[in-house]
């Protein structure tokens, strides 16, 4: 890539985090309940469709902190469910942050304390009974001592941890999360690693060596083939996890214009990957990495909202593409054809939409936004129904068990800037009985995050 490039996207990187959300000071109005965590609900919600006795229980978090960053992930037999907790970069560190594991009534089975208080800036992510994510040490909004990822057993022992960045500094906007398949966790950012999901051990590292770049948060995804498919500033990578080589490649900064990417890519069963930008424009590239399409919701400007920083969920029955977008008041959700790029429906969301819609296995696409509501729409644009959380929802995104039940994480009721704000896991019974199956239906592909195409 170009210097030029390179140093232009320092600078928008060092920039473009005045809209790196969170919901300002403080999120809606009410006092902290705390919640419930024996599935008495202690949110009574109040909302369209009939909603209000949708709420199964609320939990407020094991520590003051908020469940910011961290999609909610499942254990295989659903009896557990994992969220990591951070706060808003705007805001000073917790100092007590946790990765914590809940029952299915809402009660913490464990909470794992980070040491060194730490941040989890990621989703974590089930495999092999294990749970993987990364953590940051923030010393201020663009900066960081060093990045690791840990390794937990079931019962909440640290099995292993590693270092996977020492940049100094990073952006102020996105998060990170690791793929799992097999006997390899994978980690994307400046450097590529991968270590063995037993014992830690490294077996592949591609450096970046550039000290003098920000650290960035990059979201990889496995495709059909078994390939990690990543965007790389202005390139679009995929690497072979047996060889370790680097099997294809798409590099044209004419067509990425310096754009940015926090979203994580999708892929569909031909290994086509989606993948939104800081410039509000859509891509779409088929197995070989050719680009197919874009779609652009306005002129492309990386500064300037909208901004696509939710990832695509793919019904490919309707062989429609769905994600929001952060355009502060002016935000909308949209359902995309995937063959023509037109747009079937959208809606105007009254706040940022930074969460990756999750769709059930009857069609319902449900998303929450920065202004509290959690939606529920079908497949034809109609709403469903929506929920009050009383508390906003950044980058957390849904998962749905086989029993029709949401999970998702929040902010808290009280003033965010308050020492004593805490947020929230919610469980909220949907009208689907599942995930739907045999496609990219949420983030990171499945309830365990594992970021694999089946």
């Amino acid at each position: 890539m170009n210097n030029y490039l390179k140093l232009a996207q320092v600078l928008l990187f060092s920039t473009v985090v005045a809209a790196c959300g969170g919901g300002g000071d403080s999120s809606s109005s009410g006092s902290e309940s705390g919640g419930s965590t024996g599935g008495s609900g202690g949110n009574s919600g109040g909302s369209s469709g009939g909603s209000s006795s949708r709420l199964v229980w609320d939990a407020a978090l094991p520590t003051t902190s908020f469940a910011y960053y961290s999609s909610p992930a499942l254990s295989a037999d659903e009896q557990t469910i994992y969220v990591g907790t951070a706060k808003n970069v705007r805001n000073a560190s917790a100092g007590n942050d946790v990765m914590a594991a809940y029952d299915r009534n809402g009660n913490v089975k464990w909470q794992y304390t980070l040491p060194n208080a730490e941040e989890v800036r990621s989703s974590p992510v089930v495999h092999k009974g294990n749970i993987y994510f990364t953590v940051d040490k923030r010393t201020a909004e663009f900066n960081k001592s060093y990045r690791d990822l840990v390794a937990l057993s079931s019962t909440g022992n640290e099995i292993w941890r590693k270092r996977v960045s020492e940049y100094g500094s990073q952006t102020g906007s996105g998060l990170t999360k690791v793929v799992a398949t097999g006997d390899q966790i994978i980690y994307t950012g400046l450097d590529v690693l991968v270590f063995n999901a037993d014992s830690g051990d490294k077996l592949f590292e591609r450096l970046c060596n550039c000290s003098g770049r920000q650290d960035r948060f990059v979201n990889g995804a496995l495709n059909n083939n078994g390939e990690l498919v990543y965007y790389d500033e202005g390139r679009l990578l995929k690497l072979n996890l047996t060889t370790y080589e680097v099997s294809g490649e798409f590099d044209d900064i004419d067509t990425f214009q310096g754009d940015l990417v926090l979203s994580s890519p999708a892929v569909d069963s031909n290994n086509n990957v989606y993948l939104g930008s800081e410039a509000g424009i859509l891509y779409a590239f088929n197995d070989n990495l050719e680009l197919l399409w874009d779609f652009r919701l306005t002129s492309p400007n990386v500064i300037e909202p909208p901004h696509i920083r939710s990832s695509v969920a793919i019904d490919e029955s309707r062989e429609t593409l769905y994600f929001g977008t952060k355009s502060n008041e002016n935000s909308e959700f949209y359902a995309l054809d995937m063959n023509d790029q037109s747009v079937k429906w959208k809606v105007s969301i009254p706040g940022d939409v930074y969460v990756s819609p999750t769709i059930g296995d009857n069609g319902n696409i449900y998303f929450a936004s920065e202004t509290d509501l959690l939606y529920a729409y079908t497949p034809t644009g109609t709403l469903a129904w929506q929920y009050d959380l009383k508390v906003n929802v950044t980058w957390s995104s849904p998962v749905i068990d086989s029993s029709g039940i949401l999970y998702i994480g929040g902010l808290s009721e009280a003033d965010l800037s308050s020492s004593s704000a805490t947020g929230k896991v919610f469980a909220i019974q949907t009208d689907s009985t599942g995930l739907m199956t045999n496609t990219w239906a949420k983030i990171h592909r499945d309830n365990q995050n594992t970021g694999v195409a089946k």
